[in-house]
């Protein structure tokens, strides 16, 4: 589905008048891929990322590029040595859709693609419409959580998401979280808005840190009352890595 929302993206035209009626262009997207290697072809799809990476680079739409390795999932099935999480930050989706034009004909790009299964991909739009520096998720040491969930009810984001996240200010170690509005690939691989879904970034001082507090935080009144109203698609707790 990558490969088709690449696809359609390289394809539409660059100049397309902008239609007054239409929601506005999202000024930057984070796009977020969670892969994880054939079985196999696990060395194999870390140099064909890193050779992959590396022309993704060049691009101008590019303005960073991250990646981090998973320790913990709530999927009890999941080898995690075999999973990375990678996130790049383009300054808009008409940039990421030019260099995809660029960027798919290349081998470099086909034998990347070929090398893994994938667990989770969305583009993501920050919820507050600020900037998101993604150099504050991507220093050594760090405890990053990365989730996508879908509301079971209209409100799921409401209130009770306010008292959860201000609870987690009571526990040493964290540092803060941010929310995006999660786009998806339609089956002809178009990027559309997911209802009522959002993801979120957690931030952690440190293993040891998350690690007191992820128990409590789990039990707490606050979160059970969170969650009762959410459908976790995507939950991993990992760490920054070069």
């Amino acid at each position: 589905m990558v490969l088709s929302c690449l696809i359609f993206l390289s394809n539409s035209p660059a100049d397309q008048s902008i239609d007054p009626k239409k929601p506005k262009k999202m000024k930057s997207i984070y796009e977020l891929a969670i892969n994880q290697s054939k079985e196999g072809k696990h060395e194999e799809f870390l140099k064909s990322r890193e050779a992959f990476v590396e022309v993704l680079g060049k691009e101008k739409a590019t303005l960073n590029e991250g990646k981090w390795l998973p320790f913990f999932t709530v999927a009890p099935d999941l080898d995690l040595n075999n999973i990375l999480i990678g996130m790049t930050h383009w300054n808009s989706l008409e940039g990421f859709g030019e260099a995809a034009g660029r960027l798919m004909p290349q081998p470099v790009a086909s034998d990347y693609f070929a090398s893994f299964n994938q667990l989770a991909y969305a583009l993501l739009e920050p919820v507050d419409g600020k900037s998101f520096d993604m150099n504050s998720i991507k220093r050594d040491g760090l405890v990053v959580e990365f989730a996508i969930r879908k509301g079971k009810k209209a409100d799921a984001f409401g209130q009770k998401r306010e008292t959860f996240f201000k609870s987690l200010e009571e526990y040493d170690g964290y540092q803060f979280a941010r929310e995006f509005k999660v786009h998806k690939l339609s089956p002809e691989g178009v990027p559309a808005l997911a209802e009522n879904t959002q993801a979120v970034i957690i931030v952690w001082e440190n293993a040891e840190k998350f690690q007191a507090a992820a128990q409590p935080v789990f039990a707490s009144d606050e979160y059970q009352q969170f969650a009762a109203n959410l459908d976790v698609e995507t939950y991993f707790a990992s760490s920054p890595i070069e």
